[in-house]
């Protein structure tokens, strides 16, 4: 549980339109940021940079009223002690700023994690989560996706101005801002590299209980038959079909394993998230 490089653009990128007001952080949040990086995010001026924690530096760069921590151990000397895999006490306070970097991930009851958030932050506050997207197999229980998040923090849930990106951890230069999907698709993202989800929102209302379902078997159930699906071209359609005729007469001319290896490559290298059209490349 910590700020890296890309956790603390990501508070910059918060600050610029929202107030921190009273944070609370699940678990003691670390800053891992080596001097490269408190280079580059202009912190060489700040001495709370050198801490352990990033409690005074939320104060100090980001105008945080308060920042308390909460974890199931007192290890790291968190301020409120608690299970997250069991509901929240009703006497816990609330705060305006929810901060989940790295957290969620190792907590199995995920479900009651998120619930334990949402009860957590005030209404007009703000959740923000960095947490493993792909290529994480093992950090922690879950890994988690776009879908999750956009179908969690809706509209019809009681949020508004939800944003998501998506960084590979070994690019310091860039994101990748997810749009939700066209209704009945599917988002799915796929790479070679370690990936992290970004999320970002508001909660304007309280529910007493949130629907999340997966927003493309809710168009199947509808029998919803406009998805809004772009019509592609005869012509199109009958390029498809030649250049697939010609890749099939091409793997059969060679042995089966290595065929089907190939095959797989080219899958891999289609569904890469560079290449996804519902990401926007953002470079800093």
């Amino acid at each position: 549980m910590g700020v890296t490089f890309h956790e603390f653009k990501f508070l910059e990128y918060f600050s610029n339109t929202y107030d921190f007001g009273d944070v609370l952080t699940l678990g003691k949040q670390e800053i891992i940021l080596d001097e490269d990086d408190k280079k580059k995010l202009n912190l060489k001026n700040y001495d709370c940079a050198k801490d352990e924690y990033i409690d005074n530096l939320l104060k100090e760069k980001f105008s945080a009223q308060s920042v308390k921590s909460i974890d199931n151990s007192s290890f790291e000397g968190a301020d409120l002690i608690h299970d997250f895999n069991k509901p929240i006490k009703e006497s816990f306070e609330k705060f305006d700023t929810i901060l989940d970097f790295g957290t969620s991930e190792h907590i199995f009851n995920v479900n009651q994690s998120f619930n334990n958030i949402y009860k957590l932050c005030k209404s007009g506050g703000n959740i923000l989560h960095s947490l493993p997207a792909n290529n994480n197999c093992g950090h922690g229980f879950w890994q988690f996706s776009p879908e999750l998040f956009f179908s969690l923090y809706s509209e019809e849930n009681g949020f508004s101005e939800t944003e998501i990106f998506i960084f590979n951890t070994y690019d310091k230069y860039s994101w990748w801002k997810v749009k939700k999907q066209i209704s009945g698709d599917r988002l799915e993202i796929s790479s070679n590299s370690p990936l992290y989800i970004l999320v970002k929102t508001v909660k304007k209302l309280e529910k007493n209980e949130m629907q999340v379902q997966q927003s493309d078997y809710i168009e199947r159930w509808n029998n919803k038959i406009d998805r809004q699906l772009s019509k592609k071209s005869k012509l199109s359609v009958y390029w498809k079909l030649i250049k697939d005729g010609l890749k099939k007469s091409g793997y059969n001319l060679l042995p089966k394993k290595i065929s089907d290896k190939i095959k797989g490559k080219n899958i891999i290298e289609k569904s890469d998230f560079k290449k996804n059209k519902n990401l926007e490349k953002i470079v800093f």
